[in-house]
């Protein structure tokens, strides 16, 4: 969930940092978990979930992400969505990747600062503006027909690919290399997602609204009522896709919830299963609250492996979430070009073999849409 949500509330209390999230009345289990700052291992207590049994199997091998960052904005604590490292050329600074969204303009970009690790408390924020480059996408689009772009969320239609959006939701960013020790790399993977996988998105959540709660903590039984309501009293309800909670009861909603639904300012791990997927598109049942946008949907076992970048909550009541596949070929053509030459660049210290066997067989997989086949060699000689 990208869009930044206004609100003055206080941060939820951390004491029940223990407990999963719970999203009572939607009829699915959801949970994430955070990761701890110390040990750097995935906090599970009581898996309820064969994909929550599975992560909590493969906890130790989250204690490499440590690294990944959230942007929060000024004064408010607001985070502006999850970024995740893919090269860090020495001397050049650090390749995250994100949503699209998140990536505000250059004059919007002064008013953020950078926290890392995986603690994003204010003390760690950065005392002043860190540099940063936006990664320019426009040449994706270059000599291409918009309608051959135009896959869209499913469950938007009317939101396709116009003339005021002619590139997919994710986006580059160029920052200073940040202290604190080596960081955990992200590669995509050359493995295609069906239904029924189980993946996990990393990321950021921020605190909870109940501008928020009206919106995405509805049901189907919550209209069906509030539908019977109007139809005594005479009223005309909105469409499903515009209709929103009563406050008072969003309200209520995020109160009962409010020791087992968020943990502001920590990198969090939300299992969950693939729920479709096309070759642009994946549709997942991960949790994702405000902030998550731009996070990293990985596969459970090995959490550094690039399935997709989580973009979208829906809205409506399937309670699925969105990001792009990997396997979208302008995501391809985007990693070919502003990546993997910066990726090239990365030491070793890096970059594991497995790593490196992992990044060729994605390469060789989309070689067919590469414009240099050589870099295939050149990845080859460092497995």
């Amino acid at each position: 969930m990208g869009s930044n949500m206004e609100g003055n509330w206080d941060m939820l209390k951390q004491a029940a940092a223990e407990k999963p999230i719970v999203i009572k009345g939607t009829g699915t289990y959801k949970s994430t978990f955070p990761v701890d700052h110390i040990t750097g291992k995935v906090l599970i207590r009581g898996a309820a979930s064969d994909n929550e049994v599975l992560l909590e199997q493969s906890s130790g091998k989250y204690t490499g992400i440590k690294l990944m960052r959230g942007l929060w904005e000024e004064p408010t604590g607001h985070s502006s969505g999850t970024f995740f490292p893919v090269a860090a050329p020495a001397g050049v600074g650090v390749l995250w990747g994100s949503a699209g969204h998140c990536l505000m303009p250059a004059s919007v970009q002064q008013k953020w600062r950078c926290g890392y690790g995986t603690d994003v408390l204010p003390s760690s924020l950065s005392t002043r503006p860190v540099p940063r480059a936006i990664v320019d996408l426009g040449w994706l689009t270059a000599g291409r027909n918009v309608s051959e772009l135009a896959e869209h969320i499913p469950s938007q239609p009317s939101q396709r690919i116009g003339e005021a959006e002619v590139l997919p939701d994710f986006g580059f960013m160029v920052t200073k290399a940040p202290e604190g020790g080596p960081m955990q790399l992200f590669i995509p993977s050359a493995r295609k997602l069906v239904d029924g996988d189980a993946v996990c998105v990393l990321g950021f959540a921020h605190r909870l609204t109940a501008e928020w709660a009206k919106r995405f903590l509805r049901t189907e039984a919550d209209y069906e009522q509030a539908a019977n309501e109007a139809e005594l009293l005479g009223h005309q309800l909105p469409a499903p896709a515009d209709w929103r909670l009563d406050e008072n009861l969003a309200l209520r909603r995020v109160l009962d919830l409010e020791d087992d639904v968020c943990y502001p300012s920590r990198l969090v791990v939300s299992p969950g299963l693939v729920a479709g997927a096309s070759q642009r598109i994946i549709e997942h049942t991960c949790s994702t609250f405000p902030g998550m946008s731009g996070g990293p949907g990985v596969d459970v076992q090995t959490p550094w492996q690039l399935m997709f970048v989580h973009t979208r909550a829906d809205a409506d009541f399937r309670r699925n979430n969105y990001g792009y596949s990997v396997h979208h070929p302008l995501f391809v053509n985007a990693y070919e070009r502003e990546v993997l030459p910066r990726l090239l660049a990365t030491s070793s210290d890096l970059l594991s073999k497995e790593m490196m066997r992992c990044l060729h067989g994605y390469l060789d997989a989309h070689k067919d849409q590469l414009s240099d086949q050589s870099v295939l060699h050149q990845v080859e000689k460092r497995c």
